[in-house]
């Protein structure tokens, strides 16, 4: 409820912010009215849902190993888009003597927070090959030995297409 002392004088223009809390899942959700801009009651509550709403979407994980010679991969969703909260991730393996080759045919991601990382072997800061983001088609990856990881992390708002790429593993 706002108060005299929230208003500056026209009616309905509120200067504090509004705070929800879900309990349950322990998110918050901060709205700000800014001043100047008129705040009915039905706006709040619908903000206020949408917001509990976005919160409540699950994260979509996914784990794949793919030991074929050559194949596709695609992020969940591709051409029309990944989920929010996406957490997959892709283990190509390779026949042993053989390196893997990657070539990207699509790659949209949003920029500089949802991020797809490739490393030369399984996931651990040593072999971190890249990381990839944003609108621009990557170059192709080669993996040093028979195995390479791809991880795709996204956040809780906007996302790309997403991206699709080719392999195909070649003898060292």
């Amino acid at each position: 409820m706002t108060t005299a002392s929230d208003r500056d004088g026209a009616a309905g223009l509120v200067r504090r912010p509004e705070c929800a809390y879900r309990k349950g899942d322990r998110i918050r959700i901060f709205a700000l009215m800014k001043a100047g801009v008129q705040a009915h009651h039905w706006s709040r509550v619908l903000f206020l849902y949408m917001g509990l709403l976005a919160a409540s979407v699950k994260a979509q994980n996914c784990s794949y190993t793919l030991h074929s010679p050559n194949g596709t991969i695609e992020s969940p969703g591709y051409p029309y888009g990944y989920p929010n909260y996406a957490n997959c991730t892709w283990v190509i393996v390779a026949a042993e003597h053989n390196r893997i080759q990657l070539v990207f045919q699509g790659f949209a991601l949003e920029e500089d927070f949802d991020i797809l990382s490739v490393y030369d072997g399984p996931p651990s800061p040593g072999n971190l090959r890249t990381r990839l983001t944003g609108f621009q088609l990557p170059s192709p990856i080669a993996s040093s030995g028979s195995r390479l990881t791809l991880w795709l992390l996204s956040d809780y708002a906007v996302s790309g297409q997403g991206f699709k790429a080719v392999y195909e593993g070649n003898t060292l």
